[in-house]
């Protein structure tokens, strides 16, 4: 690993101020097990819920059912979705408005009732089509707002674990007790800039490896939150987050640990970026990515052969 940029503040697990701000990346869920999210994931569902919002602002005048327009006269949305359920109704008013008064069941020209509802019937069709597209309309942007994308990573100080689940299948590795740097395990790496004036990545994640049982290989992952798209939500966060986790598998009472609470705005997070964060992680669903039952029976397997390396064929970071 190289060495950390100057401007970096030093020993950030005794600082407050980068205490305050890492508390955005790490969620404490027990005594001795602590969440970080994916950052690449919480990338991907800022650019979903920006498709939501495109799609519900940009189609919001089709859904009006007429309250809003001076004629009364509703959204092509509402009015295709209604159609396509009372289709008959439609028919048969247009049907009462051309038949003739004085020769019931004909139009006025002719036309006798069945000829005229089939001919209707074959122009404009049930309206299936119209009606399952915008019903698809209302329904996907909605699933846009509420997909995660990726599960975040959860360490077990106790059990010396990092783990998470991937498409279902559940992903660990234990970490050594001899070393001051167990995250070393798992190639831990702050990315490097092509720049020659800024060598260092400070906006971006922090990279690892975990071995991917179901793939027989190890998949490279990025641990961080996100703010915006493209760049972590605290300047500096992947040198912060090695330390902080560092500190959570080897110190017995790391002292920041108690001061993780509500994701409040901190001192040094502007209020855009903070605005931002919250944007990424939107949504009106309950997510479960780690069923309790479920993820304790795959820990207890895993436990009984604990997988202590990476598989030997991929590429380390240069």
């Amino acid at each position: 690993m190289s060495l950390p940029p100057s401007e970096l503040i030093p020993n950030p697990t005794d600082n407050p101020d980068v205490i305050e701000a890492m508390n955005l990346s790490i969620t404490r869920i027990d005594e001795d097990v602590i969440e970080v999210p994916s950052m690449a994931a919480m990338g991907l569902n800022t650019w979903f819920k920006l498709i939501f919002f495109a799609i519900i602002l940009g189609s919001a005048s089709a859904y009006d059912p007429g309250w809003f327009t001076e004629d009364g006269k509703p959204g092509a949305a509402y009015e295709a979705i209604h159609y396509m359920f009372f289709w008959e109704e439609y028919l048969q008013s247009n049907f009462d408005r051309a038949e003739d008064k004085d020769n019931l069941g004909y139009t006025t020209i002719g036309t006798p009732y069945d000829e005229y509802m089939a001919g209707m019937l074959k122009r404009h069709g049930r309206g299936i089509v119209a009606g399952v597209f915008f019903i698809g309309l209302i329904v996907v942007p909605w699933f846009l707002l509420n997909i995660a994308v990726a599960n975040p990573y959860r360490i077990d100080r106790k059990r010396r674990i990092m783990y998470t689940w991937i498409k279902g299948s559940f992903v660990c590795i234990q970490f050594p007790t001899n070393t001051e740097d167990p995250l070393q395990l798992v190639e831990a790496h702050i990315p490097k800039r092509n720049s020659a004036k800024e060598p260092y990545n400070m906006d971006g994640p922090l990279n690892i490896w975990l071995p991917i049982p179901s793939k027989q290989k190890n998949g490279g992952l990025s641990l961080g939150a996100n703010c915006a798209i493209a760049r972590s939500v605290v300047r500096g966060q992947a040198y912060y987050l090695r330390d902080f986790i560092n500190d959570f598998l080897t110190n017995p009472d790391p002292k920041w640990l108690d001061q993780l609470g509500p994701k409040h705005k901190p001192k040094y997070v502007n209020y855009l970026d903070y605005i931002q964060y919250h944007f990424a992680r939107l949504q009106f669903l309950p997510q479960f990515p780690f069923k309790k039952r479920k993820t304790e029976k795959a820990i207890e397997a895993f436990m009984k052969n604990p997988r202590t390396k990476l598989y030997p064929d991929y590429l380390p970071y240069a």
